[in-house]
């Protein structure tokens, strides 16, 4: 399972879920500022030490920005690469 911790209004998070939609990779979007995400994403950014989005969740594998990947395409080929 792929979750993807983003923002609403984040053009980063924009730009890597439609790289995700174009090549029909199933995701679920976990977005950071509703009340019922909270506890989760809490734990999320506990684990990655960082405080910004997209995180990528890709089965056991935790893709942060500026830590695992520098750029939304980086970020991208990791989703893929774990995937398998």
């Amino acid at each position: 399972m792929i979750k993807v911790y983003s923002m609403e209004n984040c053009p980063y998070c924009k730009d890597l879920k439609e790289l995700l939609n174009g090549e029909n990779i199933e995701y679920v979007d976990v977005d950071i500022n509703l009340p019922e995400n909270k506890e989760e994403c809490e734990i999320v950014f506990k684990m990655t030490n960082v405080d910004s989005v997209p995180i990528v969740k890709v089965g056991k594998h935790l893709l942060a920005p500026d830590v695992s990947f520098e750029s939304i395409e980086e970020a991208f080929e990791l989703t893929k690469k774990f995937m398998v």
